[in-house]
């Protein structure tokens, strides 16, 4: 394929506008459209950036960009294997969990099959299963905003090929035990694929939350999902994984559709060994997350216990009219997440950016 003069200054141009141009050019309005550097508070994104470690190696990979990465996948896959204690036959790296989360929908809905997952909960892997055919059931989350996994179980059919347990979940930030979830898996069908989407348990200080993927070499289906995108801060490189056992592992293996590229692969292995980097990282992104949960107290307004690196609370009005409030103080915050239409999701931002947010909160509640 060839490009005219023209098509080529027009991607640079697009490249070095960023986001909000490359979105206008595809149809798509940016959050941030007529702002001028405005704080985003709104994509759960890492503000912290990659470690240095991490962009020094993806800089040193340009020089070898003309290559395939296939050769350097592998001993990516093997500090993985070995960081989560499996064989490296059980993992499948990806363009982001969220590729993966796809693929597993596409597996899911194949036959007509079906998906459960909490309401609200992260939809990629529902809006994905959708659109290839599967039926897809939610699960209200309880009065806590924690994944009710009683009725989540109690809603499995015959139908049914994947349950999707985000935990942390994405919006309201809380978690469930482990135990919990080991039993839930426990209880389920041959049948049924458990998926457990570990992207935000970095930032979790419930000491009954940790990590299932112990389960994924089990005898039940389960598959467990990490990225590179939270604590690590390459949500812009997309880089993910999955750990599974061998033979699950081989078949969401063979429905993704892309894999990471040297970029990707090679900040990912320097990140891991910047173990330094990412321990302050996360006690930066605490401090400031209990920071918010303490004004929100001192506010009155609800919220779920966060475990992740945002809060979901209650503004006491549309969220419309709260976001535009917001954004009037060039702070762009959550999108809605139904049912809960009053309720805001809050990314953790800097020091300076959770800042500028609390000091415009009171005022902004005010106008409810």
């Amino acid at each position: 394929m060839s490009l005219s003069r023209r098509e080529l200054l027009t991607a640079s141009a697009l490249l070095l506008a960023g986001p909000g141009m490359a979105l206008r050019a595809a149809g798509r309005e940016s959050p941030a459209e007529g702002l001028s550097n405005p704080i985003i508070l709104c994509w759960n994104e890492n503000p912290y950036g990659p470690s240095p470690a991490a962009r020094a190696a993806a800089s040193e990979a340009i020089a070898v960009s003309c290559r395939y990465p296939d050769d350097e996948v592998k001993p990516l896959a093997a500090a993985l294997a070995a960081r989560e204690g499996v064989a490296p036959e059980c993992i499948v790296t990806g363009t982001g969990s969220g590729e993966l989360l796809r693929a597993l929908g596409l597996l899911a809905g194949r036959d007509g099959g079906e998906v459960i997952a909490a309401e609200p909960t992260f939809t990629e892997i529902t809006e994905y299963a959708r659109g290839g055919g599967a039926g897809i059931r939610f699960v209200p989350v309880d009065k806590r905003l924690r994944l009710d996994l009683a009725a989540m179980r109690a809603a499995v059919s015959a139908r049914t090929r994947a349950v999707y347990v985000c935990n942390p979940n994405n919006p309201t930030s809380t978690a469930v035990a482990a135990a919990d979830i080991r039993a839930f898996v426990a209880a389920l069908p041959d049948h049924v694929t458990a998926i457990v989407d570990e992207a935000y348990l970095d930032f979790v200080t419930a000491a009954e939350v940790t990590s299932v993927v112990d389960l994924t070499q089990g005898a039940h289906r389960v598959v467990v999902l990490r990225t590179f995108s939270k604590i690590h801060g390459m949500a812009g490189i997309r880089c993910g994984y999955a750990i599974a056992r061998a033979d699950v592992a081989r078949e969401l293996a063979a429905a993704r559709m892309t894999t990471p590229n040297v970029f990707a692969v090679r900040a990912a292995r320097a990140s891991l060994g910047d173990q330094a980097y990412l321990t302050e990282t996360r006690r930066r992104i605490l401090s400031s997350r209990l920071r918010i949960t303490t004004a929100l107290a001192g506010l009155k307004r609800s919220y779920g216990e966060p475990q992740g690196n945002f809060v979901f609370f209650d503004t006491g009005m549309p969220l419309k009219h709260f976001t535009e409030l917001m954004r009037a103080r060039n702070i762009l915050v959550g999108r809605r997440f139904a049912p809960y239409d009053n309720w805001c999701r809050i990314t953790v931002g800097t020091e300076v950016e959770v800042e500028a947010f609390l000091s415009a909160l009171p005022a902004v509640l005010a106008s409810a």
